[in-house]
């Protein structure tokens, strides 16, 4: 393992990290520089959907992209292991092994006589997997293989922190819409207060009451009283 590479590698990430980026792009480089760090050919990521079945998100090259999506084709794999189980899959020699019977010849067909898989995961919440690929037989050496988790777990980090990043961007929209549509709503019950001489509370039913009867929601229902003239 190139140790200075591989820090190169995480300084870089770090750094992405804490600023804006796209998970899919930070996959692809990913995969891109895993061969720089490991002596590897390829490698590929499947994640997880929002129904817990695994899908190729990304890869460092066609052979690898054809691979991943194999083994959704298949229903069987190391990566399909590893999400499963949370457990590292190491086979150094497709042509050895029993292990995957349909998938294994296949791999070797394309080209890959070595795979290893490593879970993406924190605590019980499995996400994917990373997959690395060897043209040859041979196994990793036990520090190569504690930089290939290292990996992993960095990509389950970033993709955690995009989710959350996400969630917390649609919680301030969401609050947001509710505090426009409070204004709305006001703004509403002052103009019917108004237009019909009657207190707001009055003016709140009005606004209430057309919106069940009508099946619309209460402010679409001030919006048009407000902005398109609807007297109620």
């Amino acid at each position: 393992m190139d140790e200075v590479k591989f820090g190169a590698v995480l300084m870089q990430f770090a750094r992405t990290l804490v600023g804006d980026y796209q998970v899919a792009d930070m996959l692809e480089e990913l995969c891109d520089h895993v061969g720089d760090v490991l002596p590897v050919d390829g490698a590929g990521v499947m994640l997880a959907d929002e129904n817990g079945v695994l899908r190729f998100v990304a890869a460092s090259d066609e052979i690898v992209r054809h691979i991943e999506t194999l083994q959704s084709d298949l229903g069987e794999g190391p990566c399909l292991h590893a999400y499963n189980s949370g457990e590292q899959v190491v086979i150094a020699d497709f042509g050895d092994s029993e292990r995957f019977p349909g998938f294994g010849p296949r791999a070797l067909q394309s080209g890959l006589s070595a795979v290893y898989s490593f879970p993406m995961r924190v605590g019980d919440d499995h996400i994917g997997a990373l997959n690395l690929y060897r043209a040859t037989p041979g196994r990793l050496q036990i520090e190569e293989i504690e930089a290939g988790q290292v990996l992993a777990d960095i990509a389950t980090i970033y993709i955690l922190n995009a989710r959350q990043v996400e969630r917390s961007a649609r919680l301030s929209d969401q609050l947001e819409h509710a505090l426009q549509s409070r204004v709305v709503i006001e703004q509403a019950k002052g103009k019917l207060a108004e237009q019909r001489h009657i207190d707001v509370v009055e003016a709140f039913e009005r606004l209430r009451g057309y919106a069940r009867r009508n099946s619309r929601k209460l402010h679409d229902v001030a919006a048009a009283v407000v902005n398109d003239g609807l007297r109620l």
